[in-house]
């Protein structure tokens, strides 16, 4: 089993609060590296898991790492928190991940002008998010690695929570939301958290797909994010299928006629974008 990198170090995460730091949030705020051994330089991806923000998805994990390796690419599994913890601390942790690849970039053979994120349904929204708020300041910084950059260079989303305007949330998802947001506090919280209001100028190039038939995050979420992507004149590829609902990630994806058309898809922008190559 691949060793966990701690994101920090010395000390507690910033945000930790002792209550919240067990059951599904045991073991976060690290990364499960898998690094290819070829001795070669590759494009580094980071892997959001979905989850709903109250665990995250063993098939959108390991699995993904896995195809990522397979197509050329070094790959990172995060352990980012869920709830109790605040939902937002999922791109803070993501944040900081990006930032601790390219502090050790050279070490693991990784191009650092070329590190993604990945995200799944929830997790696809913390990823986008990194894009979109990689230059705010949540807490001071406490080493050198705060520092650095935490723009990722590629975003890809797969059906993700790119909205949290309650049009495009499940029944189930908005009782958490309102579980979690108090109503006189909700279009203040939309407005800081929702992807689709949070898109500017300098995104990275976003490879985004979604299911049409998709019930718990349904697809006008992606429409409402990619509307906003073309406004501001970023660069970005969206995929809409007739059919394959939700969470189906790698295996279940690659079963369904149509759906399973998203990882060539994925392999051949990867390609154009020169993130997939056969390494230095």
């Amino acid at each position: 089993m691949n060793e966990r990198i701690a994101l920090w170090e010395e000390g507690n995460p910033p945000f930790y609060d002792e209550t919240s730091h067990c059951g599904e949030n045991e073991g976060t705020c690290t990364l499960t590296p898998y690094l290819l051994q070829d001795g070669r330089k590759h494009a580094a991806v980071i892997v959001f898991p979905g989850g709903g923000y109250v665990h995250r998805s063993e098939k959108e994990g390991a699995p993904v790492a896995e195809y990522l390796n397979s197509i050329g690419l070094h790959a990172f599994v995060l352990n980012y928190r869920v709830i109790p913890y605040p939902p937002y601390l999922g791109y803070v942790d993501g944040k900081r991940a990006v930032q601790y690849v390219r502090a050790h970039a050279e070490e693991l053979d990784i191009k650092e002008n070329q590190i993604g994120v990945m995200g799944f349904s929830a997790g696809a929204g913390n990823a986008c998010m990194v894009a979109e708020k990689y230059d705010k300041q949540e807490y001071q910084p406490v080493d050198e690695i705060d520092h650095i950059s935490a723009r990722p260079d590629f975003c890809i989303l797969c059906y993700g929570a790119l909205s949290f305007h309650l049009e495009y949330v499940s029944e189930n998802d908005i009782e958490v939301f309102n579980k979690i947001v108090p109503k006189e506090e909700q279009e203040a919280f939309i407005k800081e958290y929702s992807c689709d209001e949070l898109v500017r100028a300098d995104m990275p190039p976003v490879f985004v797909w979604h299911a049409v038939d998709d019930e718990r995050v349904k697809v006008g979420a992606c429409i409402s994010f990619v509307k906003r992507m073309t406004e501001m004149k970023n660069d970005i590829e969206c995929h809409l299928f007739p059919f394959g609902g939700h969470g189906k990630s790698i295996v279940e994806s690659s079963q369904i006629e149509g759906l399973n058309q998203w990882l060539t898809l994925l392999e051949n922008w990867l390609k154009r974008k020169g993130f997939l190559s056969h390494g230095e």
